[in-house]
């Protein structure tokens, strides 16, 4: 059995994966989104950073034709018996007996080998690993499977190594691992990744909307997930919460929606205030209906002009490429869509001030919008460009977020509170951004795939991607204009 860090790392967050990944060859994967590609470009940059801060001037394993790790792991391990000063995206590979007595490879790819003065089998030198990751924090499983590279290393070494550094996105200095508490862990780790393994029994599936948008096993487990009700298309049902229903015997929604509320309150004795909401939730997607959630609505403002804000972002070049807008005159029922697009990111400062000059212009306008995001970042670009507190206080002013009175106010029968989600149940439909059909009735793309676009355009300055990527940012608008009058025409129609 073969036991690599890209396996144990996707274990650790998702065991259903893991074992999909080893034995289901038979399954048709959803197609890789655009944006892996994105990252995986930036994740080589990156790992050259890495090497720069070393100064190390590394070799690195290579092969003619295919890649084959386990050829790579012997050209590694004899670049190490000569003491070179550095390895760069080596492999190491050791052969180990599990609990069973069977045999198992366990296999690594570094991003990173340093030298240094700690004898080992080699001689009067080892190495100890760096990994770089795209990361802004030292998760714990970039922790866990630096420490897994690090077990690896000792068994092939004969040395217990004490350093080990990961190398994450926009620090100044590596990160070091603490191995003496990591260590324990990544073995547990892999020795309950084998059991699953050796078992063969496929884990339960639970569906994350972050995590799950990039697996190409998606499409499986979420038609598994919806056929048994399951639990975790449930919005707030967090994994933790999860175990804690499936542990007391509550394994769908139907179950969910027949459980006392008082019964609830006593599984979710630390949060029972979430008992409630909950069964609430539930209850909406059973019946497929929404349910008022106060009795009094949080009060939407009235005027003659209103503006639909929604923005597009390039979090890998901390820049915000796009402010679009839609503006909405009630009297003469008409609209028209601005966009304010930095061409380069060097743009952002204009197109700010571009659009302040345009919300201005209509200074008793009502500015909706859906998420905490566009908040943070007119907080953001106010303090950068450094916009004078008065205007950027009357700005904030105006703002309303939409998401914060629509889960204020309702429970709708949907999967998650997104704006693709809650749109697409109210009957917006997206439009296809590349040939601008309205053939989609689900939102075929999401902003990461804005990101992409925003690559190719900046790479090959075809303006076919700009103009994809302001069909996506007018539809967005559009929505949440069609959010805002589904709000409306309910408060009308109920008295509120």
């Amino acid at each position: 059995m073969l036991l690599t860090d890209e396996l144990l790392f996707r274990y650790k967050r998702c065991r259903r994966r893991a074992f999909l990944d080893v034995y289901d060859s038979l399954t048709t994967v959803r197609e890789e989104k655009d944006f892996l590609g994105i990252l995986r470009e930036e994740r080589e940059l990156h790992s050259q950073k890495a090497l720069q801060y070393y100064n190390l001037e590394a070799e690195k394993p290579r092969l003619r034709g295919e890649r084959d790790n386990k050829k790579l792991a012997a050209i590694t391990t004899q670049l190490m018996s000569q003491g070179v000063n550095g390895i760069y995206q080596g492999v190491v590979s050791v052969d180990m007996p599990d609990k069973g007595g069977n045999s198992v490879t366990l296999m690594a790819s570094p991003t990173l080998l340093v030298k240094q003065n700690i004898p080992s089998r080699w001689g009067n030198w080892s190495y100890f690993p760096v990994n770089a990751s795209l990361g802004r924090n030292p998760k714990p499983e970039y922790k866990l499977i630096l420490a897994f590279v690090v077990d690896i290393l000792n068994r092939l070494q004969g040395v217990n190594i004490t350093r080990g550094e990961i190398f994450l996105k926009d620090n100044l200095s590596p990160h070091p691992v603490d191995l003496g508490i990591w260590l324990p862990r990544a073995r547990e780790l892999v020795n309950e990744c084998l059991e699953m393994l050796r078992n063969k029994e496929i884990p339960d599936v639970y569906i994350s909307r972050q995590r799950c948008s990039f697996c190409p096993w998606y499409d499986g487990c979420y038609q598994v997930a919806k056929s048994s009700l399951n639990l975790s298309l449930i919005p707030g049902i967090t994994p933790n919460r999860y175990q804690l229903l499936v542990s007391n015997g509550i394994r769908n929604l139907e179950t969910l929606c027949q459980t006392p509320l008082s019964r609830l309150r006593e599984i979710f004795a630390a949060e029972g205030e979430v008992a409630a909401r909950i069964k609430q939730q539930a209850i909406s997607i059973l019946s497929g209906k929404p349910i008022l959630r106060q009795p009094n609505l949080l009060p939407l403002p009235q005027s003659p002009v209103e503006i639909y804000f929604d923005i597009e972002a390039d979090t890998r070049r901390n820049v915000d490429y796009l402010l679009g807008v839609l503006w909405v005159d009630n009297d003469n029922m008409s609209q028209q869509y601005h966009t304010f697009l930095a061409k380069s990111p060097e743009k952002e400062k204009s197109i700010w001030r571009d659009f302040l000059h345009f919300i201005q212009q209509y200074p008793h306008a009502p500015i909706f919008h859906y998420s905490e995001y566009e908040v943070e970042t007119v907080k953001r670009l106010a303090s950068f460009y450094n916009t004078p507190a008065s205007q950027l206080q009357s700005l904030l002013s105006r703002l309303f977020d939409l998401h914060k009175i629509l889960t204020h106010s309702f429970f709708l029968p949907v999967e998650n509170y997104s704006l693709k989600s809650v749109a697409n149940y109210l009957g917006f439909h997206w439009r296809n951004p590349k040939t601008g059909s309205n053939s989609y009735t689900r939102a075929p793309i999401g902003g990461d795939q804005c990101i992409v676009w925003y690559d190719q355009w900046l790479k090959t300055k075809d303006p076919f991607w700009l103009n994809c990527i302001k069909i996506y940012n007018e539809d967005d608008c559009l929505a949440t204009y069609y959010l805002k009058k589904w709000i409306a025409d309910f408060q009308t129609e109920w008295g509120f």
